[in-house]
């Protein structure tokens, strides 16, 4: 199929697409650290968790948060419940609800969307 459009130029490209490694990185202290692409609205933040480490429980005002397990094993406690979950599963954690994390002997590597984004985690971009 003959295409109509012109090819975006080197500078319409770096301002368009982004790469998941090349993120702005974040220093999460003890569970890692996380790569950060942010829009306006949503952000995406790929986390590298060491093994046996842990995510202090904590909330997020007004913020929904989806994680993504795409590596690794971990237990998920939720307002004082333990969920196990591996490579695939996802968890949604409405605004305000207390989370937290032990990572297996592996570690884990997680994608958590955030909508909107973590005002926190965008003073910490680079």
């Amino acid at each position: 199929m003959e295409r109509k459009e012109p090819m975006a130029t080197k500078e319409q490209l770096s301002k368009k697409v982004q790469h998941v490694g090349r993120g702005s990185p974040v220093d999460l202290g003890s569970h890692g650290e996380a790569n950060i692409l942010c829009g306006q609205r949503i952000m995406l933040s790929y986390v590298d968790m060491p093994p046996n480490s842990y995510a202090d429980p904590h909330r997020h005002k007004d913020i929904e948060q989806i994680t993504i397990m795409l590596k690794g094993k971990a237990e998920f406690v939720v307002e004082g419940i333990r969920y196990p979950v591996s490579e695939g599963d996802v968890l949604i954690f409405a605004p305000d609800e207390e989370h937290g994390a032990y990572m297996g002997p592996e570690g884990a590597r997680v994608l958590d969307v955030f909508s909107p984004p973590r005002p926190d985690l965008r003073a910490k971009m680079k």
